[in-house]
């Protein structure tokens, strides 16, 4: 064997771990797929008890009263059986899918942020919405591809006790079969595989544009969006229309095996009849159970091709499920203890191999102050506050609070000593009350909701709404930019956070708004460690400590005189700020 055909086998049987795997991570109602299990295989049993009686019909042989009870019962037997078998099938598959898309949402919340970058978050959206679906069809279809080979086997065994060498003959068809079922399989796999991913892309694609309708109209480019929506929508289609192929392909391939264990019976059976070696009674009853045997093929065909279907449909999110979450970083607890000083160690970190975006830097974010991140744009700012919340880990150094290594602290105690506010504010669907409440792990009460709007300088706006905090953040209300970043704070406020960080959370404003969000920043510095990045020189002025970086490395650190004095770069923000 070469090395890329023992890579394919490797790449194969790592595909199949992974998917196996995949079960053990979801809470299936094991119970009921037993169950259904157990019903699939009673309904074959019954369709064998049933041989007997339909051979006689076909002898006209149906007078006695025993042959009509014993029909008629178990014939109302294999009917309950198959109701039941519908039912429990049936929730047993809606209970997989609500705890599967449950699962697979709560580990794409747990993932870290380095994911996002490679996946983007909005092909994600199918991921939970439509492979869920496809995942949870595997164990149903085992059961009926086991059940369909017990009716196959028992089928097989009455047929050799009736004519031992009529039924060897069959045995021939079973090599083509096995090819037919393997080659179907594969291919299955590969098309589902490929709808997978089309619809990942096409869902990614219409989800990002419906977000950005305003922008589409403001630049004139609705007939260039279409032609492209056109073209997301044609990959799909064409995944669509080869599985629609495979499909049709099913029946006729199906017929083959069919019509071969026909053919086999009917002219073998001719033959031994003419020989004196068979009786007629026994080839009607030979070909009575070989109608057990060809749906049997069917069934099996089929439910490898669905196991096959759910084996490529849920490529991507068992892999997914098999990653690491951040939440198992880190095992210190700090309680309530204040982390202090945070230093930055010879830290580096680049998001891909060709784009490192900070090298080897060392400076100190002093406890209870204010410290100004100051630089251009790429040279590391924001990378420094995606470090600081955890979001990725250095690749080289360490960064420490206090005496501790920020990555030895519980992640959700990390995370809830730190307040965000960005240039851009995210709402959420809710009032105004639970925007400002969100994020909060205890109970809190309206009195407090109110002290934090007025400590954000928000108080005053939120009381001129139709139901004040009850109003619903929605289309019919209009908020200012200075408005939400006020609401932004409000938020930080109410989590009382150790660590302020600000990304340029005035930048978008107007010099009204931004006087008053300035109000309800100052309102809260108060006793905390304040991290912003800002290109106002007036803000950096009030800063106790100012960091300037410059192509991913420290440029100079110190007081406003200090970095003044010392930084070019610093000076000619200055400079720049006041020609204005």
């Amino acid at each position: 064997m070469n090395n890329g055909q023992s890579l394919k086998k490797q790449k194969n049987h790592a595909s199949w771990r992974v998917f196996l795997k995949f079960y053990t991570k979801i809470k299936l109602p094991w119970h009921l797929y037993i169950l259904t299990f157990l019903l699939t295989l009673a309904m074959t049993k019954l369709s064998l008890l049933l041989v007997p009686y339909t051979s006689r019909i076909y002898q006209g042989d149906i007078a006695t009263s025993a042959f009509l009870s014993g029909f008629i019962l178990w014939t109302l037997a294999h009917a309950g059986t198959q109701l039941i078998h519908t039912i429990v099938s049936g929730y047993s598959r809606i209970i997989s899918v609500r705890n599967a898309r449950s699962a697979v949402w709560f580990k794409i919340l747990m993932l870290p942020s380095s994911v996002y970058d490679r996946e983007q978050p909005h092909r994600l959206i199918s991921r939970v919405t439509t492979d869920t679906e496809n995942a949870v069809s595997a164990p149903m279809s085992v059961a009926g591809f086991i059940s369909a080979i017990y009716g196959i086997t028992v089928a097989y065994l009455e047929m050799n006790k009736i004519y031992p060498d009529l039924a060897k003959l069959i045995l021939i068809v079973v090599p083509v079969a096995l090819i037919i079922i393997v080659a179907i399989g594969k291919l299955q796999y590969r098309i589902q595989y490929l709808i997978t991913n089309a619809l990942a892309q096409m869902t990614s694609f219409f989800s990002e544009r419906l977000t950005n309708i305003q922008y589409i109209k403001t630049a004139n480019v609705e007939n260039d969006e279409y032609r492209r929506g056109l073209e997301a929508s044609g990959i799909k289609y064409k995944a669509d229309v080869t599985a629609a192929l495979l499909r049709m392909l099913q029946m006729p391939i199906g017929y083959v095996v069919k019509y071969a264990i026909m053919i086999i019976v009917f002219a073998g059976g001719a033959f031994y009849v003419r020989k004196g070696d068979m009786q007629t009674s026994g080839l009607v009853e030979f070909y009575s159970y070989s109608l057990i045997l060809m749906p049997r093929f069917f069934e099996i065909v089929t439910q490898w091709q669905n196991i096959k279907i759910s084996h490529g449909g849920t490529h991507k999110i068992a892999a997914l499920m098999d990653m690491e979450e951040e939440l198992a970083q880190g095992n210190l607890s700090l309680g309530n203890e204040r982390a202090g000083d945070v230093r930055f160690e010879n830290v580096s970190f680049q998001y891909a191999e060709d784009k490192e975006a900070l090298k080897g830097v060392n400076f100190t974010i002093p406890s209870g102050k204010v410290t100004a991140l100051i630089g251009e744009n790429g040279s590391g700012k924001s990378t420094v506050l995606k470090l600081l919340e955890r979001l990725y880990t250095p690749d080289d150094g360490v960064i420490r609070a206090g005496e501790h290594s920020i990555n030895d602290i519980k992640l959700d105690e990390w995370r809830e000593k730190i307040g965000y506010v960005s240039q851009q504010c995210q709402v959420i669907p809710g009032t105004i009350a639970e925007n400002i409440a969100y994020g909060l792990k205890g109970s809190y009460t309206k009195e407090e909701l109110i002290q934090a709007s007025k400590l954000a300088n928000a108080y005053d706006f939120i009381m001129k709404l139709s139901d004040g905090l009850d109003t619903l953040v929605n289309s019919d209300v209009k908020l200012s930019g200075g408005e939400l970043q006020r609401l932004a704070i409000a938020r930080a406020i109410m989590k009382d956070p150790e660590y302020l960080l600000l990304d340029e959370a005035t930048s978008n404003l107007d010099w009204i708004s931004r006087w008053e969000v300035m109000k309800g920043l100052d309102n809260m510095i108060q006793g905390r460690t304040l991290i912003m990045i800002t290109h106002d020189m007036e803000m950096a002025r009030k800063a106790d400590h100012i960091v300037v970086l410059k192509n991913g490395r420290v440029e100079n650190q110190g007081n406003y005189n200090e970095v003044l004095a010392s930084s070019e770069t610093f000076a000619t923000f200055i400079r720049l700020q006041e020609a204005k």
